[in-house]
């Protein structure tokens, strides 16, 4: 399996083979929707996919992204900026940790929400609720209100 290093990551194809050659295409935007895994070494690692929307700009979904290394707190902001900067186009966030963090709870939840509130990322959709684009910031109050409610440990 191919693996390159660009940008400072290291990319992969998440699931099957690509070339170096289908790698970099993909990356620079101008391949096929594919769902790659990335490494920051040390910093943090993920999935994503890159397509380009009807206007031609970039929109990079986020599938699942985990700090890794000692330190922790605001490496996962950082890790979404670099991404951002890479890539310049909108960031959704589909399924974060859902599928491959068992103990997903409230407080990853309420930092995806910060995160758009941020405007670090562009939509959010999970099981649990979702953030559209261009969602009100009193929506986005009322729906971080309803998570901080939830009792402990319930994910639904």
């Amino acid at each position: 399996m191919a693996e390159i290093e660009w940008k400072g990551i290291i990319w992969k194809a998440a699931y099957g083979d690509l070339t170096v050659k289908e790698l970099l295409t993909i990356l620079k935007g101008f391949g096929p929707m594919e769902i790659l895994a990335f490494e920051k070494p040390v910093c943090f690692r993920g999935e994503l996919s890159l397509s380009l929307s009807e206007q031609g700009t970039k929109e990079i979904t986020l599938y699942h992204l985990q700090i890794t290394g000692a330190r922790r707190r605001g490496d996962g902001r950082r890790a979404l900026q670099h991404l951002r900067k890479i890539f310049g186009g909108e960031l959704y966030v589909e399924d974060p940790g859902i599928i491959r963090v068992k103990n997903v709870n409230e407080e990853s939840l309420l930092f995806w929400a910060q995160m758009y509130r941020e405007g670090l990322i562009d939509a959010l959709d999970t099981d649990q609720f979702s953030l559209p684009p261009h969602m009100l910031d009193a929506e986005l109050d009322e729906v971080i209100g309803r998570l901080m409610e939830r009792p402990i440990g319930c994910n639904g």
